[in-house]
């Protein structure tokens, strides 16, 4: 190596046009040659450096070199630097960038001619990769392409937060926009306005969009998938089906129905699926039957286990009606005695409705201060100044009520009770508001109010005692989740709280519940009255089992005699619809024994004297007292602590299916159960 390296001395003595353009980066050498001595006056470099080019000083490197000044740092004291040579055709669009407060160059940014932006341009640690991704993204840039449509995004999902790649899809658009408008209510032409239209534009230029007979189109397809979808899983099914009707009137003086099937899958998932809406000639019990029968058989369900429907005396012909078709049929189980039952929300409507006469006036008083302030903009604003004197919201509001809705008038009264020294100062300071008092209403009588401290304190006590009825309602009224083990319970806690208001000490409390507890007694007050399927869910919840029953008549005051014959009563029910099911099922299972009746004749009481023996023998028959079916196995085994946070009755079920077979396939049943209507209906 010594030697090839004087032969290149040699050589570059000779010919320096050749020795110049030779270029060695070898290492250090090992031996005495000339080419491995460093320079006199400086110390050896670390082995593996690379050695300058040949005829150069170490000083000389960057002036031979400038793009290798930042990797080995600024130059030498006192020498400027030479511009770097920018060589790359990308430099057309890039200028380089100066340091502040200097002419010099900065060779690690440059800016794009177009935008602007900043970019790294350093030779060695990026060279021109970056300016070259630049123009990919610089939308201003002459050599800005489009991405290829055929090319995978990059999407973020907003669930997992996980990226995704996304790829353009007609069809996928499509379905998305045809499910916008199905879920928002929108009408067809909504895809035809401009701003819709350069809204997805900008959004994904490709997507052609649509007008709107191909939005209709769109809609009645998606209707007709989803329908097969739904009447193949309904034929795959094959639990029961429980039904809600309701009908009402529109303000065209057009009669509807709507009618939701409830059931429960293989999974224990609840569904609830509108299979109907329609017009009826009319509200006759017959008329309703019929178009219901009619709607079922389009479905082909044949299977049903119950019919929920408000108190309307049509629905009982109706529910009637269907009650015979389903016996020709001979689809019906239990005789029909739990096909029909009544709305829960709605009684609980009626029930306060009643209270809700007691306290007319004031609550009419009260409803006309919220009137006075909705009427207009202009007096909203002067409430809102009172409020804020009176230290409340600047954005203070009071909602109206709608009539046919007691819950609407619960919230009217206690959004009311905060804004009480408001509503007192108006009536001080406001002439208005003592004049809109002074005149008459629409029928021509004095307008009520405005309200006296008494009604205030009339209203206080009353929101108090409505809350109970308006959580019950809220629980009641829930239709992803099931309702049906918890009616039995939500009704004895109204009795009770009834019973409460009734030995109150406030006179006007004490009217209200008395009236309202002669309408409970009317639809809940007996344990004939009351369809049995919401006692037995509440039977088959393991955490109450028979054991609620007993200890909720003895809160509402049942003697000993009724709460022991309601418990044998539902245990006599819950046997007869497992045997129904069980015969149903056409099944052959042995029966289970906890143990074997041994008999009185071994061996064992020989010894024994005869009062031993008869002492033995009611052991003997305690202990192999057996267990005939699954009702008394369910019965005999042990509660779910009712301090089990977040239990889920479906879930436990779906674990001890193979324990109860049988009784499973009643419990899926009998929690698909609607409490209400009003799940499409609002109170």
């Amino acid at each position: 190596m010594g030697t090839q390296s004087g032969n290149l001395s040699q050589t570059s003595s000779s010919s320096p046009s050749i020795s110049s353009g030779i270029h060695v980066t070898g290492t250090v050498a090992l031996d005495h040659s000339p080419l491995g001595q460093p320079p006199l006056g400086q110390p050896p470099p670390p082995l593996g450096q690379t050695l300058p080019p040949l005829g150069q000083t170490s000083g000389s490197v960057d002036e031979a070199d400038p793009t290798n000044s930042q990797s080995h740092g600024a130059a030498t004291a006192g020498q400027k630097r030479k511009e770097p040579t920018n060589k790359s055709p990308i430099w057309a669009h890039f200028t380089r960038c100066k340091h502040p407060n200097s002419d010099l160059i900065d060779t690690c940014w440059c800016t794009c001619d177009y935008c602007n932006d900043r970019v790294l341009c350093d030779t060695k640690k990026n060279g021109t990769s970056s300016m070259w991704a630049h123009t990919r993204k610089c939308a201003t840039h002459p050599l800005h392409a489009e991405p290829d449509p055929k090319q995978a995004k990059l999407n973020r999902d907003n669930v997992s937060g996980g990226a995704s790649y996304h790829k353009y899809n007609k069809k996928r658009c499509d379905d998305r926009c045809i499910d916008m408008i199905i879920k928002d209510e929108l009408p067809f032409r909504h895809v035809e306005k401009e701003g819709f239209k350069a809204f997805c534009k900008e959004l994904e230029p490709q997507w052609p969009g649509m007008d709107r007979k191909q939005a209709a189109k769109g809609v009645l397809d998606k209707y007709n998938f989803e329908k097969v979808v739904l009447l193949s899983q309904l034929k795959a099914n094959e639990t029961r089906i429980s039904i809600t009707a309701d009908t009402w009137t529109s303000i065209q003086n057009i009669n509807y129905l709507v009618l939701i099937a409830h059931f429960m899958d293989s999974d224990w998932i609840l569904h609830k699926r509108i299979i109907n809406f329609c017009t009826i000639t009319s509200h006759k019990g017959e008329d309703i039957g019929r178009v219901v029968e009619q709607c079922l058989r389009k479905w082909e369900i044949t299977k049903v286990f119950t019919i929920t429907v408000d108190n309307a005396s049509a629905n009982d012909l109706a529910v009637a009606y269907m009650k015979r078709r389903l016996t020709s049929y001979k689809t019906l189980m239990f005789e029909g005695e739990f096909l029909h039952l009544r709305c829960a929300c709605h009684i609980i409507n009626l029930i306060v409705k009643d209270g809700l006469k007691e306290l007319q006036d004031g609550i009419a008083a009260i409803w006309n201060c919220a009137k006075y302030v909705r009427s207009s903009s202009s007096r909203l604003d002067k409430f809102r100044e009172f409020a804020v004197l009176e230290q409340c919201r600047a954005n203070a509001n009071v909602p109206l009520d709608v009539v046919t809705r007691w819950n609407s008038t619960y919230l009217m009264l206690e959004a009311a009770l905060k804004y009480e020294a408001v509503f007192g100062r108006m009536g001080e300071e406001d002439c208005n508001f003592k004049a809109y008092f002074d005149e008459t209403d629409r029928n021509g009588k004095p307008r009520v109010g405005p309200p006296s401290s008494e009604d205030w304190r009339n209203a206080k006590a009353f929101c108090l005692f409505l809350k109970k009825f308006y959580e019950a309602t809220v629980k009641l009224s829930a239709w992803k989740k099931i309702t049906a083990n918890i009616l039995f319970v939500e009704m004895v806690t109204l009795q009770t709280e009834i019973d409460k208001a009734i030995i109150a000490e406030d006179p006007i409390l004490k009217r209200v519940a008395t009236s309202m507890k002669a309408k409970f007694n009317k639809y809940w007050g007996s344990f004939k009255s009351v369809n049995k399927i919401i006692m037995i869910a509440n039977v088959l919840d393991p955490r109450y089992k028979l054991q609620w029953a007993k200890v909720a008549m003895q809160k509402v005051n049942a003697s000993y005699e009724t709460i022991h014959s309601i418990q044998g009563d539902l245990k006599k029910i819950l046997l007869k619809m497992y045997d129904e099911y069980k015969a149903n099922e056409g099944s052959n299972e042995a029966e289970l024994y906890m143990g074997e009746d041994l008999g009185f004749e071994g061996d064992d009481l020989e010894n024994l004297d005869e009062v031993s023996k008869q002492i033995a023998r009611e052991r003997m028959a305690e202990q192999s007292q057996c267990i005939r079916n699954e009702v008394d196995q369910y019965l005999s085994d042990r509660y779910v602590s009712l301090l089990a946070k977040n239990f889920e009755i479906h879930k436990w079920w779906k674990a001890n299916e193979l324990t109860y077979p049988i009784l499973s396939k009643l419990a899926k049943d009998v929690f698909a159960v609607p409490c209400s209507t009003f799940g499409l209906v609002k109170i």
